[in-house]
């Protein structure tokens, strides 16, 4: 064998040291290429496209991610991106013309979607689904750490009488379960025994504040002696459904104020054509009351317009806001937090009514409401 003299090995060394310099100066030349004034999401996702061997996923898809990045990082549990076609869902939602199954969803310390309330009576309650459960996909969509609960709760919405399907993970165990989605009615009311005018409200969508003028209406047109505003198991929803169901009973005057960014506060008050300013007025709550429930029933008790009963709220405080996307996205986000006129926030604490009357959902009687009717009596209505 013939041996490389030194001349032949510096020779070859020099072409090696040659070709290294240029993949360098060419893969430096080639990163070059990419434009240094576009935002970094930008830059990055021109090298996904242009070198990523694998498949890309869709520009769509890979802006929806980026998108579900940034929420991951703002402190806002309540932010969500909502693609079509779920956001003509959350449309159908907020118009009070979807079904319901009974749950409220939550994130544990572990940072997993779990059930946080099981509505007593629900269909949810009724196939078995229990509170502490962790939610492993809806209808076949995956529940990830990038899903909020807000998200959970539109994909737990749907049209009346369609199954939602869940897969459920319970101490180690994968469980089924397809809870009937059934119409969520906006408010019932009945003129009780003794002429006493009963409204009880369940949501606070866009088709209530004619719902509840009419039953209101009718009423008032037996000359009741007192009514009572049933809001337990109610989800919440607009703050300005909150303000026209509140100027029903207040004549005038504030009736809790938003705070937004910087301070700003806005401050929603009685419209001034109240139907019912001065007949006796008692509100029902309990911890399944959440957020505008909340706000109604804080107001009437800090105004003095009348008695609160029940049990302590759930304590939201905070307060979303929507805004139209292109392509049909939707977005829903924190714009602010809600107190009373004078300042107070429950968020994290829950109201606490002026009297305390739980029910005990393993009896027939319905305690709150006997509570109430017994004050009724009691003031002589």
């Amino acid at each position: 064998m013939k041996n490389l003299s030194r001349e032949g090995i510096t020779k070859a060394g020099y072409f090696v040291f040659i070709s290294i310099i240029w993949l360098v100066i060419g893969w430096t030349l080639r990163s070059q290429l990419i434009p240094q004034e576009l935002p970094l999401a930008a830059q990055v996702n021109e090298v996904i496209q242009r070198d990523f061997p694998g498949d890309v996923p869709s520009q769509e898809a890979l802006s929806f991610a980026a998108v579900q990045g940034m929420l991951s990082v703002i402190d806002d549990p309540f932010a969500v991106v909502i693609p079509p076609p779920h956001s003509l869902k959350f449309e159908a939602d907020q118009a009070g013309e979807t079904g319901v199954v009974g749950l409220v969803p939550g994130i544990n310390e572990a940072g997993q979607m779990y059930i946080d309330t099981v509505i007593p009576g629900s269909t949810a309650d009724e196939a078995g689904v229990q509170v502490g459960d962790i939610l492993n996909s809806i209808d076949g969509v995956p529940v990830n750490a990038a899903t909020t609960p807000a998200g959970s709760m539109l994909l737990f919405r749907g049209p009346v009488g369609k199954p939602a399907d869940l897969v459920i993970e319970r101490n180690g165990q994968i469980l089924t379960f397809s809870p009937l989605r059934v119409e969520r009615a906006a408010l019932e009311w009945e003129v009780l025994e003794g002429g006493v005018g009963y409204i009880a409200q369940y949501t606070f969508t866009t088709n209530v504040p004619q719902l509840f003028e009419e039953a209101l209406t009718a009423i008032m047109a037996t000359n009741p002696p007192a009514i009572i505003w049933d809001v337990r198991f109610n989800g919440g929803g607009s703050m300005r459904v909150a303000q026209e169901l509140l100027s029903n009973f207040v004549a005038d005057g504030e009736l809790f104020h938003v705070i937004l960014k910087d301070d700003e506060t806005h401050v929603f008050a009685a419209a001034g054509d109240a139907l019912a300013p001065d007949v006796p007025l008692y509100i029902l709550v309990n911890d399944f009351s959440f957020s505008a429930a909340e706000t109604v029933a804080s107001t009437i008790q800090e105004v003095g317009r009348g008695t609160t009963v029940g049990s302590t709220t759930f304590g939201k405080g905070s307060v979303q806001n929507t805004v139209p996307l292109s392509d049909d996205y939707i977005f829903e986000y924190t714009i602010g937090h809600w107190t009373t006129p004078e300042g107070v926030s429950y968020e994290g604490v829950g109201f606490i009514p002026a009297v305390t009357a739980p029910d005990n959902p393993d009896t027939a009687v319905d305690e709150t409401l006997e509570a109430a009717l017994q004050l009724i009596a009691g003031d002589g209505g």
